[in-house]
């Protein structure tokens, strides 16, 4: 029996599930004891691409599910069909480090109370474009200094025991599409007692390519509207990742900057504000700012300065949205487009097999 399960979802861009399972085999031989044994299961969820061939070639199995259903549903499948006590999910897009897996397995064997696991992106994503850069750099510096007792997971390169997993019914299959559901995951393991933890030594490059419209549609419709209501549902606000109090204090400044710029239209002595504001926001995220700076250089850091304050912005809106449709939804008894279920995932279908292999 397999000691991991390397569950990977996939829809579409062969040469990215390329590039991951290429990846995963060499990582797979860096695990030297016998008994750590890996399968690698891709889920072809509705795939575009066919992709048999390559993951036979790397040693892996395939799952098919004839027509999209989402991440979330594709890694429960994975999952349904796995025989190893510890289930490793990586995303089709993710190339993990040599020794990520080792240290994945090293880190569970010596803390056998540990319930789930998950590491970070590197400083080196595979795009040179600029967003696909500052994007996936703030990515990293977000998990490399945030606290390792976690209060929810990352799906990207992550790993849960399979019996905590089943215990909570797996991902929440109603996000239809890579959304937030590796977050209500963390969520609901925590609310049954288990331990996460984040280890930003364990390390992925990211493949994938951001645009600036992908960006702020992902920020604010696939992470913060759903994020918000999730944080609501759960009750759970902690001082960690994107939620620190001083990313908070950042959505806030940056929402003043944008209302006395706004005002200084008719009083232009409001423009001293929004120029405070906005050095307050260097001042407030100067950790941030340095650490881009470090790597990547101080043009790099001011070009990407007005768009993480757009970013602010955008998490901010998302906040306001989300709080609305929590409320119409447990108020008024009415789910609007874009309202989660009111209830947490029970998750009974998990293990029906619902693949064919």
């Amino acid at each position: 029996m397999p000691s991991l399960s390397i569950v990977v979802p996939f829809h579409r861009n062969i040469a990215h599930l390329a590039g991951s399972l290429a990846g995963l085999r060499t990582a797979l031989n860096r695990i030297d004891q016998p008994d750590k044994s890996c399968e690698i299961i891709v889920v072809a969820d509705g795939a575009t691409e066919p992709c048999s061939e390559l993951v036979t070639e790397m040693a892996g199995r395939v799952v098919n599910l004839p027509t999209q259903s989402g991440p979330a549903v594709a890694r429960n499948r994975g999952a349904a069909v796995a025989r190893g006590p510890l289930l490793v999910f990586v995303d089709s897009d993710v190339v993990v480090a040599p020794d990520a897996l080792r240290h994945i397995v090293s880190v569970f064997d010596r803390e056998p109370d540990l319930a789930a696991l998950f590491g970070a992106y590197d400083e080196n994503p595979h795009d040179v474009a600029f967003i696909s850069q500052a994007r996936n750099l703030s990515h990293s510096f977000v998990h490399q200094r945030s606290r390792s007792s976690a209060g929810t997971f990352w799906a990207g390169l992550g790993a849960v025991r399979a019996e905590s997993f089943a215990a909570v019914g797996g991902f929440d299959e109603r996000f239809a599409r890579p959304s937030v559901e590796d977050i209500d995951l963390g969520y609901r393991l925590r609310a049954a007692g288990c331990r996460i933890a984040l280890d930003s030594t364990i390390r992925g490059t990211h493949l994938k390519v951001w645009s600036l419209w992908s960006g702020l549609r992902t920020d604010l419709f696939d992470r913060g509207i759903p994020w918000t209501q999730l944080l609501h549902r759960y009750r759970s606000l902690e001082d960690d990742l994107n939620l620190s109090r001083v990313y908070r204090a950042c959505v806030i400044v940056a929402w003043l900057a944008a209302i006395s710029a706004l005002g200084a239209c008719w009083r232009p002595a409001l423009g001293w504000i929004t120029l405070a504001c906005l050095v307050g926001l260097v001042g407030l995220e100067w950790p941030y700012y340095a650490w881009f700076a470090r790597h990547r250089g101080l043009l790099f850091t001011a070009r990407w300065y007005p768009l993480h304050v757009v970013h602010h912005l955008s998490n901010g809106l998302s906040f306001a949205i989300g709080t609305a449709l929590f409320v119409i939804s447990h108020v008024a008894g009415r789910r609007w487009p874009g309202a989660l279920p009111a209830e947490a995932w029970q998750g009974p279908r998990i293990y029906s097999r619902v693949g064919t292999e």
